[in-house]
């Protein structure tokens, strides 16, 4: 998996604790698996009699007079004397065994470790009297005195380090970690205990023909693509269903996914290519093959394969044969879209003892298998947008996260298409993947890919009525109710009722309908592209025509229930069908600014502020979005929207509203620019013309002339004017600081006062958030103003605000070197956001900042591997952005090094007083006013205690 993504698991666990705990379980059986994996491959060359696993010890080697019992240790941190002290302690209880004459052999003892043992254990194990048949061994320790194989620091090492040792048995046709994969499967099993013929011993007499059968069983399945790239939540391979129905296009990955899953599944698993082969012949066919390969030689075959006996016959045989046993096989069939279902049938049936995983497209009898099976399909859900990012980059090209995302709704994510996607942004983009989407979007692309190629050829089959519901579906991405789509197909003159509904059936059945809770459906992601590109050819009247329809289905959707999906949909909608009216006046609205959508519609508003046709008032609201937009991403464009805003003002005469509107953003720009003297002489010129209007926009008046103060450096100016708004906030919404506390913004939203507006919601987040900077300014930080901030911007659905001021809190986390704390709330607050918004530009940075709050608790291996998954996005980020991601990582590699600050433990109580105080008269403050910080010089040592100078540790944060 993102780890978001894969991140995405880990933050939604209900407790992240026990994650990690069952993490490091599975982490530890692996290693140990692997490692024994090694003893086998090494058994002739080291004359080695057997191998037990998961016996008296994890591994136990024995050889002519001496038996080895080993127990296998992983550990992200050094070895401590508590990991080892109960493995000790049962070493001495097998070696009195041994002197009693209960075992065999002379005893020897060996602790495998991929970590080094830590100061106190070393010298334990250096004292006199540590036992001289225990040994600890480890990737650095001396190997002269070593037996068995060499442990390896990490699970990917100790996997490369058996590949490597069976490169040299005799089988060149098998790649080599296939074969230590499915040895590490079948190792898994004995331990079990399950399979009788191994019952926890390897014996080395019969190694080589278990090596020759596991590559009896997997030379004929294709190898996966290398590297082979995880699809999202991909399914097991052995689920204990007797039968499974994988489907999806060519191009999903289907046989990929089985090649790789193969080499990691315990028991034996037959494949076989149906694609060629006519159903009469299939039973024979899988008897055949099941024989062959499970089978030795010679092995009672006669009594199977009777004279005269049909297919069907020699499967039950062989099946009640398998079942008797004990053997647990696996037949894949690929390709079964092509066979007759009651062929296909009657194979299963025959076969009751053994299981089936069926691979087929969404055609042919597959939707009668599924009925007649009483299975459900599954499907190959494609690639997350860090498997994309990593595929660009392999390819030299460049995009985003903002690029990969889109690329994913362009093409389903299903990984043909997105290579084949990536191959031509390479060859006609320069690789540019933006570029490539905006083409693929509008269906403007010049060259055929293959999603065109494949899924064109599906359209093509279908019935006309039914391919021109799927040509209407293609314009929505979000998805709709059953309902809402019945009335947007009859709004768009499509069929009647009754072959809607069949419609929709032969599309679910053809695998181009997604269906999701509550009735809601969805063309497939990787059809739509192709579906709006026959659309187009009726011309753009009739496509204009559809997207009105759709435009009103989504507008009403969305006030019955709001989601970004939609939302964003609608704007595009809004802008594709030229209602300019509508977009200038949510381009107003500050909310709007916060969904991550502005992408969406900006390139309409600029358009229509240059248009002299459109009335003024909607020309200077359009400009005023462009002017907040950019003032926001801190772009010189800003002034001359400002400049066009004063112009239109001038010549048409407008009120005071629009003037207000001018003047508090030219005064943010002034102040941001360090002008003091451009920006108090608007808060003079400014302040008589607020008196005549609302006190709403009074209000939001004062909060601007606060953030002005602020970014000119008058702290202390900023919080005595904002703290009155802040009273006056809570007083409209119909709450108070003290029931904010402890609540979250689902109990908040049943609180507030009835008729609240959300912007005031907004504005008191805002409010706290300048309050909380201003302290910090202060030297008197306030944790309590972030955290309600943080909540109240949640409960008006303000996203980007929202990690704005969660990174600001983590910071503040961090400074006090409350590790924990920030820990807490990254993957409790700021992480299932980021998975429920999805705002690419908040993506990289806020993983970043993840990985630097993993090591500063001590988790360096974690942020190096969330920092190496953002790698791949770095060509196409902002040099500026490059730069902080540099700076994490040498962070993250001297936090390693040197080990991180020791962690603030708050004294008891100080947290409840915190809380009592932030309820009191003066409410904002929760902490007593401080003297001013002396400023620490660069060659300092960092008051933090790490030891190291200020400019190498804290001051990078500056």
């Amino acid at each position: 998996m993102s780890q978001a993504e894969q991140q995405g698991a880990r933050a939604n666990v209900l407790d992240p604790v026990q994650l990690v705990r069952i993490e490091a379980l599975h982490r530890g059986f692996l290693f140990q698996h692997l490692y024994t994996v090694q003893c086998l491959l090494s058994a002739a060359a080291l004359s080695i009699k057997r191998v037990n696993v998961e016996s008296d010890e994890d591994v136990e080697v024995q050889f002519e007079g001496r038996h080895i019992y080993v127990q296998v240790k992983h550990r992200k941190e050094s070895l401590a004397w508590n990991d080892i002290e109960d493995a000790v302690t049962r070493f001495g209880e097998l070696r009195a065994a041994h002197k009693r004459g209960e075992r065999s052999g002379e005893p020897a003892f060996l602790i495998v470790s991929n970590a080094a043992p830590n100061g106190p254990l070393a010298a334990k194990i250096a004292a006199t009297d540590w036992p001289t048949d225990v040994r600890v061994d480890w990737p650095l320790a001396d190997p002269d005195t070593r037996i068995l194989p060499s442990p390896q620091a990490s699970l990917l090492e100790v996997a490369k380090a058996a590949g490597q040792m069976a490169e040299d048995l005799p089988f060149a046709t098998l790649a080599p970690e296939t074969l230590v994969w499915k040895l590490a499967g079948v190792v898994s099993l004995a331990a079990t205990g399950e399979y009788e013929h191994l019952d926890h011993t390897f014996e080395t007499a019969k190694l080589p023909s278990l090596f020759e059968q596991l590559v009896v069983q997997l030379q004929d399945l294709p190898l996966p693509p290398s590297p082979y790239r995880v699809q999202e939540h991909e399914p097991d391979l052995l689920t204990g269903d007797r039968v499974r129905l994988i489907v999806g296009y060519s191009g999903a990955g289907k046989t990929s996914w089985l090649a790789q899953s193969a080499q990691h599944a315990p028991g034996d698993l037959v494949y076989i290519d149906t694609a060629d082969t006519p159903g009469a012949a299939l039973a024979n066919t899988v008897a055949r093959e099941v024989a062959g390969r499970v089978f030795e030689t010679g092995h009672r075959l006669g009594e199977i394969f009777l004279p005269g006996a049909s297919g069907r016959e020699v499967l039950q045989i062989l099946s009640r044969r398998l079942a008797e046993q004990g053997q647990v096989v696996t037949v894949a069939l690929d390709n079964v879209h092509q066979l007759s279902a009651d062929d296909l049938m009657g194979v299963i049936q025959s076969a009751r003892d053994m299981r089936f995983v069926l691979l087929g497209r969404p055609e042919g009898e597959v939707p009668a298998l599924e009925a007649l099976l009483g299975v459900a399909r599954e499907a190959l859900l494609g690639w997350a947008p860090d498997t994309v990012a990593a595929a660009v980059h392999e390819e030299g090209c460049q995009g985003d996260a903002a690029d990969c995302q889109r690329l994913i709704y362009l093409t389903g994510g299903l990984p043909l298409f997105v290579l084949n996607a990536i191959s031509v942004a390479k060859s006609d983009y320069d690789g540019s993947l933006k570029r490539l989407c905006a083409d693929l979007a509008r269906s403007a692309h010049t060259r055929e890919i293959a999603q065109d190629l494949i899924l064109g050829r599906v359209f093509d089959r279908l019935p006309q009525a039914v391919a021109s519901v799927a040509e209407l579906l293609s314009l929505c991405d979000a998805p709709l109710t059953r309902g809402e789509i019945r009335f947007y197909v009859g709004a768009a003159r499509g069929p009647d009722q009754a072959v809607f509904d069949r419609s929709l059936r032969h599309l679910v059945s053809q695998g181009l309908l997604q269906v999701f809770a509550n009735n809601r459906i969805k063309l497939h992601d990787a059809a739509r592209a192709v579906g709006k590109g026959r659309l187009l050819l009726h011309g753009a009247e009739c496509v204009k025509a559809r997207q009105e329809a759709l435009r009103g289905v989504v507008q009403k959707s969305l006030l019955e229930s709001w989601h970004p999906a939609k939302l964003s949909l609608f704007l595009r909608l809004t802008g594709e069908v030229g209602r300019l009216d509508v977009l200038v006046e949510m381009a107003t609205e500050e909310l709007f600014h916060e969904m991550g959508v502005w992408p969406e519609v900006e390139a309409y508003l600029v358009h229509g502020a240059q248009d002299d046709a459109v009335p003024p008032d909607q020309r200077i609201k359009a400009l005023d979005g462009l002017a907040f937009a950019d003032i926001k991403a801190g772009s010189d464009r800003a002034a001359s929207w400002l400049d066009q805003m004063d112009a239109l003002i001038t010549a048409h005469d407008l009120g005071a509203e629009e003037r207000l509107r001018v003047g508090m953003k030219r005064m943010s720009l002034l102040a941001s620019k360090g002008d003091r003297r451009g920006a108090m002489r608007l808060v003079t010129d400014l302040t008589p013309v607020v008196k005549d209007l609302p006190s709403g926009h009074q209000r939001v008046f004062e909060y601007n002339v606060a953030c002005a103060e602020l970014a000119l450096g008058d702290a202390d100016a900023a919080a005595k004017r904002v703290q009155p708004l802040i009273r006056d906030y809570y007083e409209l919404i119909g709450l108070t600081p003290e029931m904010v506390i402890g609540n979250n913004a689902p109990d908040l939203s049943q609180m507030l006062k009835e008729g609240t507006d959300v912007d005031d919601v907004k504005h008191l987040a805002d409010a706290l958030d300048v309050l909380a900077k201003a302290r910090d300014a202060q030297g008197q930080p306030s944790p309590f103003a972030r955290i309600h901030a943080l909540k109240f911007y949640d409960l008006a659905r303000a996203p980007d605000s929202l990690f704005r001021v969660g990174q600001d809190l983590v910071d503040q986390f961090i400074s006090k070197r409350d590790f924990d704390g920030a820990l807490n709330m990254m993957e409790a607050i700021v992480l299932p956001q980021l998975r429920q918004w999805k705002l690419a530009d908040y993506m990289i940075t806020v993983r970043s900042q993840y990985a630097v709050v993993l090591a500063y608790c001590g988790r360096f291996s974690e942020g190096e591997d969330e920092m190496a998954r953002l790698e791949p996005y770095e060509a196409g980020l902002p040099s500026r952005v490059r730069e902080e991601l540099q700076s994490q990582r040498e962070l993250i590699a001297q936090l390693r090094a040197f080990g991180p600050p020791p962690k603030w433990v708050p004294p008891p109580g100080m947290l409840e007083s915190l809380a009592r105080r932030f309820g009191k008269e003066e409410r904002i403050r929760d902490t007593p006013p401080q003297p001013a910080r002396r400023k620490i010089g660069r060659n300092e040592r960092c008051p933090c205690g790490s030891g190291r100078k200020f400019k190498h540790c804290h001051r990078r944060g500056d």
